[in-house]
């Protein structure tokens, strides 16, 4: 089974607000996707949950906001700062979930786009996750979403099906109780694990789908010329987005680098 076999020492479950699902789930991400800009600054955590693509919903969040909310999940233990030695310039912040939730790549990875885009077919998961981790096929992805619907207590339950849709959608465990969707009463069991199945999941029509449909990736069964455009897209704006960030940064560190050498001229 892809992830790794089923965890043996089950973890409490935890929960997380809106903006605590969205750091942490930005961490995640960029760990995955971009190692590179890993870890991250304050600042790229700011511009990284602030991102206009690959985010359901869009949010304007603040340097205060941010902070606090890294501050939360550090008390938690599912951050952690690292501060600037000699040759840093600022503290940068990693997420803690290997060591503290067990969740090996391939589950980060779904469990990432469930805190970053909410409740997904098994379609959606596929052509999104491709990103961040290399999945096999389709079964492979399939297979790790039914074992994190089996760990105890449950990180993914199946949602019951909306008016019109054919497709299962999936949402994460970690809602508060006043946030959580309600869930299917029939397990997981009883949606085959085949190709068959996720093909069907990724074949839901524009207009039943959820408003993040459209960023389906080029792999996904059924997927049309708008929606590869829409992905190419997404892909250059979030790149485009880092690197600004990246330069902000350095534009920053050059203004103090400056401050102090005009402090030594007067």
């Amino acid at each position: 089974m892809v992830g790794g076999a089923r965890q043996e020492d089950d973890v409490p479950q935890i929960e997380l607000n809106e903006l605590e699902r969205r750091v942490l789930g930005v961490l995640i991400e960029k760990s995955l996707a971009q190692p590179s800009y890993y870890p991250m600054t304050l600042n790229a955590v700011i511009a990284a949950c602030n991102q206009k693509s690959n985010r359901d919903p869009v949010m304007e969040l603040d340097e205060d906001t941010v902070w606090n909310t890294l501050d939360a999940l550090r008390e938690r233990g599912l951050v952690s700062r690292i501060l600037a030695g000699m040759g840093g310039r600022v503290d940068r912040f990693r997420h803690e979930v290997k060591t503290a939730l067990n969740w090996e790549k391939a589950q980060r990875a779904i469990m990432t786009e469930l805190l970053l885009r909410g409740p997904q077919t098994l379609g959606e998961l596929r052509s999104r996750c491709m990103r961040l981790y290399p999945f096999e096929n389709a079964e492979a992805i399939a297979a790790v979403v039914q074992m994190l619907c089996e760990t105890d207590p449950p990180l993914v339950a199946p949602l019951p099906r909306a008016p019109g849709q054919s497709a299962v959608r999936y949402a994460h465990c970690l809602y508060p109780p006043g946030e959580r969707p309600t869930v299917a009463a029939q397990p997981l069991a009883a949606e085959p694990a085949s190709r068959a199945s996720v093909a069907q999941s990724s074949a839901d029509s524009p207009a039943h789908s959820s408003p993040s449909a459209a960023y389906a990736s080029p792999s996904a069964a059924g997927a049309s010329g708008p929606q590869q455009q829409s992905a190419a897209d997404d892909s250059r704006l979030q790149a485009m987005e880092e690197e600004l960030s990246a330069l902000r940064e350095a534009i920053a560190d050059l203004q103090k680098r400056l401050g102090a050498i005009e402090q030594q001229l007067l």
